[in-house]
């Protein structure tokens, strides 16, 4: 969640208590939320520092830059939805940000990963995304029949 409050984007994590300078472009933390979502527990996370890597990480100090708490909703329950996969909805992720942006993801230089989450929430519906997104999270009432379910898969 970006903190209007404060003039900077956070820059660091804390690990062990000490405050370790890390890479904060959009591209390294996808990547790591990419080895996340495969169930690997990243061992190289090397490339997230900009000089010094710590010793050892816990890799829950990195979530809490990696996915910064957001305060709403304020209870989501125990279903948890993939509505988003950074791999395979790279082309829809593009096409979004180009859409409502005018952002080219790949040629953009350098994007702080806080900037590229607050634009991702912002997205309009009507950006192909947002509307695969809303399939993935559909969930059909018990005695309705509905086409939405087909469209989840």
């Amino acid at each position: 969640m970006i903190n209007l409050t404060s003039k900077a984007l956070p820059n660091t994590v804390m690990v062990g208590g000490k405050a370790f300078s890390i890479n904060t472009d959009y591209r390294l933390w996808m990547r790591f939320e990419i080895e996340l979502s495969k169930g690997v527990l990243p061992m190289e996370v090397g490339y997230l520092f900009r000089s010094e890597v710590p010793k050892s990480c816990d890799i829950n100090e990195l979530l809490v830059f990696a996915r910064p708490q957001s305060i709403v909703p304020r209870s989501i329950g125990n279903d948890h939805v993939i509505s988003l996969d950074y791999e395979i909805d790279g082309d829809y992720i593009y096409s979004a940000f180009m859409e409502q942006y005018g952002i080219d993801l790949i040629d953009i230089e350098y994007l702080h990963w806080h900037k590229f989450l607050a634009l991702l929430k912002g997205l309009n519906s009507s950006v192909k995304l947002s509307e695969i997104m809303g399939y993935r999270c559909y969930k059909k009432a018990k005695k309705d029949e509905d086409i939405y379910e087909k469209l989840k898969y």
